[in-house]
């Protein structure tokens, strides 16, 4: 009998365990469940359709450019339509980047306008960086940038040095998207 109470009480714990770990999602599931919302633009870019505006720039914001493999953009289009996801949306990307995985950069807010920008990693060596900016009248943008050791700092120099393949559609719906929230 003892060893039956023993049982029972350890599946009743086990049970309680399993139940009251409740799994958050991702953000990389946030980006997947997204992408079949017609609400939502998707696109992923390659680290092949950046290259430098000049062939003489320092080795430094060379291998600046070579730490970072991807960039993923997620916008959402707000409409009189789709109020109610936007608020929904909106909130899981907040409750998302709060984790306390995601160290915040900086933060900017006024009466409707926001804008986040969080990492993953080490301060002199990020994985990935997120920007997060709403407004509550055009909707939000996501964009995750994928790297292996990027260096904050070195990633404001490449900003400049940056030239962006512009032929390329998936940069094309980037910029009608916010060509279309104006």
């Amino acid at each position: 009998m003892i060893v039956k109470i023993k049982y029972i009480g350890f599946a009743f714990i086990i049970s309680l365990i399993l139940v009251s770990c409740k799994k958050s999602q991702s953000l990389q599931e946030y980006y997947v469940d997204s992408q079949s919302s017609s609400n939502f633009i998707a696109i992923d870019i390659p680290s092949s359709f950046l290259s430098l505006k000049n062939d003489d720039a320092t080795k430094e914001v060379k291998a600046t450019l070579n730490s970072v493999k991807k960039i993923n953009f997620l916008g959402f289009q707000k409409s009189e339509e789709n109020k109610v996801e936007y608020a929904e949306e909106q909130l899981k990307v907040k409750k998302i980047l709060k984790n306390s995985k995601y160290k915040e950069l900086i933060r900017f807010d006024n009466e409707n306008k926001s804008m986040q920008v969080t990492y993953l990693g080490e301060d002199n060596a990020i994985d990935e960086v997120l920007f997060f900016g709403s407004d509550t009248d055009l909707g939000f943008a996501l964009i995750r940038v994928l790297g292996n050791k990027m260096n904050p700092s070195k990633m404001m120099a490449l900003a400049a040095e940056i030239n962006v393949n512009d032929k390329n559609v998936a940069i094309e719906q980037i910029t009608s998207f916010l060509g279309s929230i104006k």
